[in-house]
């Protein structure tokens, strides 16, 4: 059986329609509202689109104000050293956050804060014996250094 040389299928008529819908509904970078956390992941995934076709930093990534945020009511405290303030700085691509917390105090955090300051811990390593009889050190739990409790009410 032969194949046939780059024969092109015709899109349907809806699906051409389509495309030139979005193609005219696209908004150029410059012109996109920063109104909403959604907002912002838009315009830096355009900007990284952007950038990396240029090979120029063209476009720079700009991070979402706190305020845009999802947040959560915490009550901090420290495990390690329950009575220090703790300064946190977290700067990512998602958010800038720099303040000092206090324990024992009730804070208005980020999800994205609240997350990374839950997954710091000091590792507990043990010797684990292997199904093939040698042992190896592995880290088998994590003491974590921080207690954020949720606060339901206002």
């Amino acid at each position: 059986m032969v194949r046939p040389k780059n024969v092109k299928k015709e899109e349907p008529s809806i699906v051409k329609e389509m495309n030139a819908e979005i193609e005219k509904k696209a908004i150029s970078i410059e012109d996109m509202p920063l109104e909403s956390l959604r907002d912002y992941r838009k315009y830096n995934e355009e900007a990284r689109k952007i950038n990396k076709k240029l090979r120029v930093l063209r476009h720079p990534i700009k991070q979402c104000p706190i305020e845009l945020h999802p947040s959560q009511r915490v009550i901090f405290k420290r495990n390690d050293q329950p009575t220090n303030k703790l300064p946190v700085l977290l700067s990512n691509h998602l958010i800038h956050f720099e303040k000092t917390l206090h324990p024992g105090k009730t804070y208005d955090l980020p999800e994205c804060v609240i997350s990374y300051l839950a997954s710091k811990g000091y590792p507990v390593w043990d010797w684990i014996t292997n199904p093939d009889g040698s042992t190896e050190t592995k880290v088998i739990n994590t003491v974590p250094r921080f207690s954020l409790n949720t606060v339901f009410e206002k």
